[in-house]
């Protein structure tokens, strides 16, 4: 199974962000287990590398970084995709940008705690961490 993470569920997992952080965790764990493969966008690893930094440091957010570019695949944002994404009929432009980069990709399912993207019509099934983890039967032991 091939997921696409949104920008909030990586945040959960590095930031240790409660109550979110253990189901973010968990599917992190899971890619790096080989469960399940894990893509996030090219856009999301600038927002990731920006919030972590305010968060924490720029040694910590490079850090993360360079951990998540090792671990995870990356979806290529062009030009064409960000056009695409202004006329998609998502308000959000992040939300509309993951709904047309996943268009490319071979992925089950885009994971988020965003409950208006998860309202969202995309092509590929929107998902929260919680409902992953039960498609995936349970919590890995």
């Amino acid at each position: 199974m091939t997921i696409l993470l949104d920008t909030n569920i990586i945040l959960d997992a590095l930031q240790e962000r409660q109550p979110y952080d253990a189901a973010a965790k968990e599917i992190l764990y899971r890619s790096q287990s080989g469960e399940i493969a894990c893509l996030f966008t090219a856009n999301a690893a600038t927002d990731i590398f920006f919030l972590y930094s305010k968060a924490r440091d720029l040694r910590s957010a490079r850090a993360a970084l360079s951990f998540l570019l090792a671990h995870y695949g990356v979806v290529s944002v062009t030009q064409e995709d960000c056009v695409s994404a202004m006329s998609i009929g998502i308000d959000d432009f992040e939300d509309a940008l993951v709904t047309v980069c996943v268009a490319k990709t071979e992925v089950d399912y885009i994971v988020t705690r965003d409950e208006k993207f998860l309202q969202s019509r995309s092509l590929v099934p929107l998902v929260g961490p919680a409902e992953l983890l039960e498609k995936l039967s349970g919590p890995h032991k």
